[in-house]
Parts: structure tokens; C-alpha cells; sequence
């Protein structure tokens, strides 16, 4: 150590000092000391007139506790700069920079030596966890390139890593001699609290020694001078702004003249849910932001608990707006012990809000980089809503447990929005008054791709889907349409989106993306997808889950179906749904009875309806999708229309051909005949043919005389079959088929490959 000089205090004023200090045990002290002159830093801090002010876009802490060690933090920091400016953010906070008692395990706030960024060796190492100063001054290089603000983390409150040396005041052995390797911000017992000037300041770091704030040398190394360590970060390391540590350990005044002599932007770690007694008045004391715990609580609260009622609670957000950083997490909430943790399935819904929400809102690094690209890929969007569209007043609109409306009105440049968060299990809607009169309305989120209208006041109704969130705002654009046709490719038929079958849209335009199709399968088991063109090159949709479950992604998992068989296959893409019907009859009088399995039908590509052809009993059936319950119709009133969950349909013992109509609700009962010149009853009546289930095809035994016949359903002509070529095929209205002699003949028809034979016996 080096001399010290002494100076008397009156007996009388030690007693005064001695008396107010409780937690140590020692005899009165008649002299103190001052800190070595050589050792005293010179000139006068000032600010960086280029400094960048962060706050219209969104700040990322660029940090989580026990980041990778072995100096590579500052590189991948540097890495990400450039997408991070390009998704709007505008501002970094890094840890403390500097050195720290544990050396490479160092997250930074346990300082020992202020001015040691990576390039001395002491406390074990030469680099920070961080990595070295040149990579640390790459880093806010390249941050300034992308117009992105350093904020440091500083830590005033306490220090680590001194060695031992006998305190004079408190006549005991105290970790309190600093001779840092950068040589510079020496410090002793002088330094540190309690001494004979000051006993002790706002709140002590666990057992850390407590650094006197309101010591001349202490503020003039830490602020005032033009050697400090604000200074030199300000001025030197070109960094923009501070993030202050643990400020419920020293006075606001602190910041406040911090902020005075230096500038740069600023915002206070002060860790407490009570805003009107605790952050409110440390805001107005220190004239600095802060982080908005009182928001992070209502937040927790409000989603772990399900009652939204919680997020209109008293926070910065609502008192304070424009001094509020808003956040989801860091690494002071990071659940090391349990508490305080965010729940991970609602850290998207609380970006929502503190999105749309007034405040400037922070990113956890965690949140952003580690939890899966679907959660990156939306909180860029939502970052991107703010910076289109969150301006203007914050109004809740409604707010119950589960629901919860705010709308945000707007100004010269954004439209404002309109957020809804649901919590429960189902599909909310309601009716907002929005300052938007007569305009399209379009969620941003793209949870709805359908817009909606508000009317000539501004009133119109918008929906939030179940457990999850949609921001809403005006827009000029038209309502786009989606495609007109998905291809259906699949292994069934060589995964080629060019040959495959294709739905059509169900109504032109395709305002609503839904679309309708039938498809044969072929193979046992059968793998497909969708496609919006007919290639691999755009829009691709399968199933978000195993194959099965109904719901849409982009480009999904194979969706998967049981064959062979045919289905109708219904796709919404507004709604990210999909679902595929099969068609089948059951009841009495089908061959299976009421039993499973039920006796399937086809789709007849020709007619668009659904048919089989079998024999039935006497008795009753009704048609059933999918072989379930859930949808089965039948004809209420035995007036051939369907209804859902309709009477059973009663039928007599024949061959019939039976076919569904399900667009339209329809259904026939029929069977097939053969009628003309050459046939028993000439062209008057048709001869009713049988069907053979054995070989699936219609055939009748019968003499004919020379001339011409054709096929016919259900006695009438609205179906009729012929042959336009001779070659053994049939058409609908085709020409008639000669019989050039008489004689007994069987006649088969196939409808199955539009064929027919007539064999004579």
C-alpha cells in the first residue's frame, strides 16, 4: 500500500458515528484516511454527442446467465447483429464488462477491476467469460454499424475479489484492497462501507464489500472525471447508454448525476412489484427508465393463473409509459431457484402484449435464440406489428379471467391495432369499437387470414382463437384471394404435384381459402400432401402432427389415409384445417346389417356423386361418414331430402344402385335395365338386370331378337348408356348397340371401367 495522510476527527463526532453502527465491534477511531494523491483521477467527464439513443425499436439483452464460456460470447453477439437490426432491433444490453473476481466464470457482477476488459492476466485469466477487448470493441463497432445502441451493465453497488488488509475503522481484516492489473481505480477500506464518514447507503450485496457512493474518489473514478470509468466506456469503448445494477443499493441521486455528467440512455435494474411505492418514485428521483417489473409480475400472474384481470394491475405501462422497459424475462427472472419463472407456454401471448402494449420493450436472448424458430419467427412478427402499427393512446377495452382487449389509437404515422388475448379453450369474438370507420380490418398475427369490416362508426367484430392471441389493425390492402386449386400429389401416384388429382376452391374468388375434392387412393396405406401450383417450387401443406390430426402446416408432416378407397377431402386455409370423408351405407337391409364394417361406397368422377351397387333385404339404412355416428344421414319425412341424424330409410329386396348426392343433400335408389327394340319390352320398359357382388357388375339372362338395346337407370333417360364406337365401351347418351340376331344372351355392364359385354348362350 502506499502512505497515507491522516486527518483528526473530534472525539465527539466519533462517538455520534460509532453509535449508529451496529454490526461491528470495535473501539472509536480518532483519525481517518485519504486516498493517496497520486492516485486521484484528473479533468472532468463528458458526454458523446454521437451516442445512439435507442427506444423506437425494440432492445435485445444480449446475455442469459452462465452464457458459454471460454470467451467466445462477445463473437456470437457479433454475429447476430446484423438479423437482429434487419427484425428492428435497435438497441443491446450486455453484461458488465469488465473483470470480474472469478475470471472466465465471471458473469460480470462481481467486478474487481473496472478497466480490465480482457487484457491482463489476473483472477485466474487474461480474457472475460466474454472473450478479449479487441472482440468486445469489434462487437460495438459492427453494432454501430447497423444503428444498434451498447448498453453496459454497470455495477456500482458492491465489488469482489480484493485482497485482505487491515480496515482501521472497523479494526478487523476486510476484503477490501483493490490494486487492479489495468493500475487504474485503486481502492482500500477508505473506499467501502462503513467509514468514518458514512456508516452505510441504500442496501448492502450480500456480503460484498459495499462501495461508498457518496466517497469524493469513488464518484470522481466511477463518474465525474475525465479518467473514469464513465467516461472511458462513453468515450473510448463507445458505449451508448447504461443499464444500472441492483439501484436499490445507492441513492437515485447517483443516476441522476451520472446521467447529468456523462448522458447516454439509461435504465435501472429495481427489482420490486410495488410501482407507486418503489420504481414509480425511483423513476422520478432518478430521472432514468426502468425495467417494468410491476408489468413482468401482472404478466406472471395473469397467465400462470389464468385470470387476464391481473395485467391491468398498476405498472410503469400504465403510470409511466414512456419510462418503462417492458419485458418477458431475463436473467434476474430465470427460474435458478424456482421463482419468478415466466411460463414457457405463454411468453409468446406476454410478447403480444408488451408489443402492442406503450413502453420499450426488451427481448430475452433466450427467449429469441434458444426456444425453437417458431418462437423466433414470432416474435419478429410481433416486433414488426409494433414498429407498423403500435403508436397512440392505450385503452383497455374489455377484460374479464379469460379475455382480454386493448386498442391503441393511432397517430399521424401508425394505425394503432387492436389486441385480443383468449385463454380458453375455444374460439372467442366480440364486439371493439375501433377509431376505423367503414375499413378492412386484417389480423397481423395471420392467425386469420379472412378480414373483417368495421362499420360506419368504427365498430366491428374481431375474434382471438383459442388459447392464443390476434392484433388487428385497418388496412388498405384488398382482401387477398387464395389460390383457385391445391394438387393432392402423394406416393399413390409418384409424388408428381403435375398428374395429381386437385380440389377446387369452393367459391370463386377464393376469398376464403376453402377447397373441395375427391381423390382415389389406391395403395393400403396412403401418404400425400397439398400444393398451391402444380410443382414443389410454392405454397406446400401437409399435417402438423402425425398425419392425422387435422390441422395444417407449412410444409408439414405426410398426411396419411387408409385404402384403397375414395374421399372427399375437404382443406381451409384461413383456418390451418383439413379433413377427409368417406362414404358408406349400413342398416338392416345392407349386407352387413347394423354391424360394422359398413358396406362403402365410391365416387363416380362422371356424375359427382358418391354409389354402390349391391343386393339389399327388406329393412332400413342410412348413409355414414367415415363409419362413425358423428355424421349419418337419413330422410326425415320420406321426402328425398337428407337430414343429419335423419329417419332411416326403408327399401324392398333388390339390386339397386344408390347414390349420394352430398352436396345437395340428395340420394336415389335405382337400378339398371336394358331397354330397345331388341329387348322384351321393346323401347317401352326397361328389363331390370341384377347385381352380381361377387364380380361387381350388372348382368341379366335373356332372349333378344335382331336389333338395338341400351342401357338405362332407374327407368328413365335422364341416364342413359350407348356406344358410340362399337368397341365394347359406353357413353352417356351414346349411340345404340346393335343385337344382329336373336337369341339367349348374358349381358354384364361395368360401371366400374364403362364397359359392357353381350355373350350369347
Amino acid at each position: 500500500m502506499k502512505i497515507k495522510k491522516y486527518i483528526n476527527l473530534s472525539l465527539a463526532a466519533l462517538t455520534f458515528v460509532f453509535a449508529a453502527c451496529t454490526n461491528d465491534d470495535f473501539s472509536p477511531l480518532k483519525v481517518k484516511e485519504a486516498n493517496d494523491a497520486e492516485d486521484l483521477p484528473s479533468g472532468s467527464a463528458a458526454g458523446r454527442t454521437d451516442a445512439l439513443v435507442p427506444g423506437n425499436g425494440v432492445m435485445m439483452q444480449a446475455f442469459y446467465w452462465d452464457v458459454t464460456e471460454g470467451g467466445i460470447w462477445w463473437n456470437n453477439v457479433e454475429s447476430k447483429l446484423d438479423s437482429w437490426a434487419a427484425n428492428g432491433i435497435d438497441a443491446i444490453w450486455i453484461p458488465p464488462i469488465s473483470k470480474g473476481q472469478s475470471g472466465g466464470f465471471s458473469m460480470g457482477y462481481d467486478p474487481a477491476d473496472y478497466f480490465d476488459f480482457g487484457d491482463f492476466q489476473q483472477h485466474g485469466t487474461v480474457e472475460t467469460r466474454f472473450g478479449n477487448r479487441a472482440e468486445l470493441e469489434n462487437m460495438i463497432g459492427t453494432a454501430h454499424e447497423n444503428n444498434i445502441a451498447v448498453i453496459a451493465d454497470i455495477v456500482l453497488n458492491h465489488n469482489s475479489g480484493g485482497q485482505l488488509e487491515y480496515n482501521e475503522f472497523r479494526q478487523i481484516e476486510t476484503y477490501t484492497l483493490f490494486e487492479p492489473a489495468s493500475g487504474l481505480f485503486n481502492r482500500t477500506w477508505l473506499n467501502y462501507l462503513p467509514n468514518a464518514e458514512n456508516l452505510k447507503d441504500e442496501g448492502r450485496f450480500g456480503g460484498f464489500p459495499d462501495l461508498d457512493l457518496k466517497n469524493d474518489y469513488v464518484r470522481d473514478w466511477l463518474w465525474q472525471s475525465e479518467e473514469s470509468v464513465a467516461n472511458y466506456y462513453m468515450n473510448t469503448l463507445k458505449i451508448d447508454g447504461w443499464r444500472f445494477d441492483f439501484v436499490k443499493g445507492f441513492s437515485p441521486d447517483v443516476v441522476k448525476d451520472w446521467i447529468a455528467t456523462v448522458g447516454g440512455y439509461s435504465v435501472g435494474e429495481n427489482f420490486d412489484g410495488n410501482v407507486e411505492g418503489v420504481v414509480g418514485p425511483w423513476v422520478e428521483a432518478s430521472g432514468a427508465n426502468a425495467f417494468d417489473f410491476p408489468n413482468f409480475f401482472n404478466m406472471r400472474n395473469a397467465f400462470l393463473n389464468g385470470n387476464l384481470n391481473e395485467l391491468v394491475k398498476p405498472s410503469l405501462l400504465s403510470t409511466m409509459p414512456e419510462k418503462a422497459v417492458t419485458f418477458v424475462g431475463n436473467h434476474d427472472t430465470e427460474a435458478r431457484d424456482g421463482s419468478n419463472e415466466f411460463p414457457d407456454a405463454f411468453e409468446t401471448h406476454a410478447y403480444a402484449y408488451i408489443m402492442s402494449a406503450p413502453g420499450y420493450p426488451c427481448v430475452f436472448y433466450s427467449h429469441y435464440e434458444d426456444s425453437g424458430e417458431e418462437q423466433k419467427a414470432k416474435i419478429n412478427q410481433l416486433i414488426q406489428i409494433r414498429s407498423e402499427l403500435a403508436a397512440g393512446d392505450w385503452t383497455v377495452n374489455h377484460v374479464s379471467n379469460q379475455e382480454f382487449v386493448a386498442t391503441r389509437g393511432g397517430d399521424a404515422e401508425k394505425p394503432g391495432l387492436v389486441l385480443y388475448i383468449n385463454l380458453s379453450g375455444e374460439e372467442v369474438s366480440r364486439e371493439v369499437q375501433t377509431h376505423w370507420a367503414s375499413a378492412n380490418i386484417k389480423d397481423y398475427t395471420e392467425e386469420y387470414l379472412i378480414f373483417e369490416q368495421s362499420d360506419a362508426s368504427g365498430l366491428v367484430t374481431l375474434k382471438a382463437p383459442a388459447n392464443g392471441f390476434a392484433i388487428w389493425a385497418a388496412t388498405e390492402d384488398e382482401q387477398l384471394a387464395f389460390p383457385e386449386v391445391l394438387y393432392v400429389p402423394g406416393g399413390y401416384q409418384g409424388w408428381d404435384p403435375s398428374s395429381a388429382p386437385a380440389l377446387n376452391a369452393v367459391e370463386l374468388p377464393n376469398l376464403a381459402g376453402t377447397f373441395s375434392g375427391h381423390v382415389r387412393f389406391t395403395e393400403a396405406s396412403n401418404e400425400f400432401k397439398f400444393t398451391d401450383a402444380p410443382n414443389w417450387d410454392n405454397g406446400i401443406y401437409a399435417d402438423a402432427g402425425d398425419g392425422t390430426t387435422g390441422v395444417l402446416a407449412s410444409p408439414g408432416n405426410n398426411i396419411v389415409l387408409a385404402g384403397p378407397q375414395d374421399y372427399e377431402i375437404n382443406v381451409d386455409l384461413a383456418n390451418n384445417t383439413w379433413s377427409a370423408n368417406t362414404w358408406a351405407i349400413i342398416g338392416s337391409a345392407t349386407p352387413n346389417g347394423w354391424d360394422d364394417p359398413d358396406t362403402d361406397m365410391s365416387y363416380d368422377f362422371d356424375r359427382n356423386v358418391w354409389t354402390v351397387s349391391t343386393t339389399l333385404a327388406d329393412g332400413e339404412l342410412k348413409f355414414r361418414a367415415n363409419n362413425g355416428w358423428d355424421v349419418n344421414l337419413g330422410d326425415t319425412g320420406a321426402d328425398g331430402v337428407l337430414d343429419n341424424g335423419g329417419d332411416n330409410i326403408a327399401v324392398t329386396a333388390g339390386s339397386y344402385q344408390i347414390d349420394l348426392d352430398v352436396a345437395n343433400n340428395s340420394f336415389t335408389l335405382g337400378n339398371w335395365g336394358v331397354i330397345g327394340s331388341a329387348t322384351p319390352s321393346g323401347w317401352d320398359a326397361d328389363t331390370n338386370m341384377m347385381y352380381d357382388t361377387v364380380n361387381q357388375v350388372w348382368t341379366i339372362t335373356l332372349d333378344l331378337v335382331a336389333g338395338e338395346m341400351k342401357f338405362r337407370f332407374n327407368d328413365d333417360w335422364a341416364v342413359n348408356l350407348g356406344d358410340n364406337n362399337g368397341d365394347g365401351s359406353v357413353e352417356q347418351d351414346g349411340a345404340n348397340i346393335a343385337v344382329a340376331a336373336a337369341g339367349n344372351y348374358t349381358i354384364t355392364l361395368d360401371l366400374f371401367t364403362n364397359t359392357f359385354t353381350i355373350t350369347g348362350n
